[in-house]
């Protein structure tokens, strides 16, 4: 874990200046609302990623965004609703194109009790196989964990989707939330290790998804990194996505010095 590895997002307090205090990346949550999307609403989208980008001042291999996660839910029974899910990846993917960025978060779209998780599996996988078939060789996607209370939905998908370009995103701490009792976030690790390519970190009480700072809430924040550490690949990134961000962009970084490696 290396500097260069950890981002921040921008829906955090002052992520922007922290962004450029410290030298990290950034993942961009202007297309998480869809509707910032919309013809009428996309030019003020796109001056406010510009803004971000060029007020951080960050390198263009340090850029992620968030993709737009509002309604849109692969195992939809209604067409349409699929339909609409896989317009507005299409406009986020146009603004990626537009600024050169070649990495995407997206939410799985489960909903438990809704919809069954084999039914999700298999229309998650013609979902999003079918989205990245035209996508370049370079660009990445990272497949995030909201409601799933065990890692082996996620798991399942990204080796039925069995493409390089498509990773998990572990949000740690959506998992800590949901997760079954026979589950710590550390075994999420463990058992999706290889198939991550980017980490959410952020802690809470273990009953609300409350976006603390990494050193406040249940989560052994310094037993997550070490798991990182041993379960999944050198090149692994993570973005804090707490909702104020200084006081875990220095611990973090004081993680990423040789000694503690």
């Amino acid at each position: 874990m290396t500097k260069d590895s950890v981002c921040i997002a921008t829906f955090s307090e002052k992520a922007v200046d922290i962004i450029r205090k410290y030298g990290l990346g950034i993942e961009l949550n202007d297309l998480c609302i869809s509707e910032n999307l919309d013809p009428e609403n996309l030019p003020e989208t796109c001056r406010s990623i510009e803004m971000e980008i060029r007020s951080g001042g960050t390198e263009q291999h340090l850029i992620i965004a968030h993709g737009p996660f509002t309604e849109i839910c692969p195992a939809s029974i209604d067409h349409r609703a699929v339909e609409m899910g896989r317009k507005r990846l299409d406009e986020a993917w146009d603004v990626l194109q537009r600024f050169g960025i070649h990495r995407m978060v997206v939410h799985t779209g489960y909903i438990p009790l809704i919809y069954d998780p084999q039914w999700q599996l298999e229309k998650s996988i013609e979902f999003w196989g079918d989205f990245m078939k035209d996508k370049p060789e370079d660009f990445q996607l990272y497949i995030e964990n909201v409601f799933e209370d065990s890692p082996e939905l996620q798991r399942e998908l990204i080796c039925g989707l069995d493409d390089p370009r498509i990773q998990v995103c572990l949000d740690v701490g959506h998992a800590c939330v949901v997760t079954r009792p026979e589950y710590s976030v550390c075994d999420w690790i463990r058992q999706l290790g290889p198939y991550i390519g980017h980490f959410h970190l952020h802690n809470n009480d273990g009953k609300q998804d409350l976006h603390n700072p990494l050193q406040e809430g249940i989560l052994d924040m310094q037993r997550v990194l070490e798991e990182i550490r041993r379960c999944c690949r050198t090149d692994v990134t993570m973005t804090i996505e707490s909702r104020t961000c200084e006081s875990s962009a220095a611990w973090l970084l004081q993680q990423c010095r040789p000694a503690n490696r």
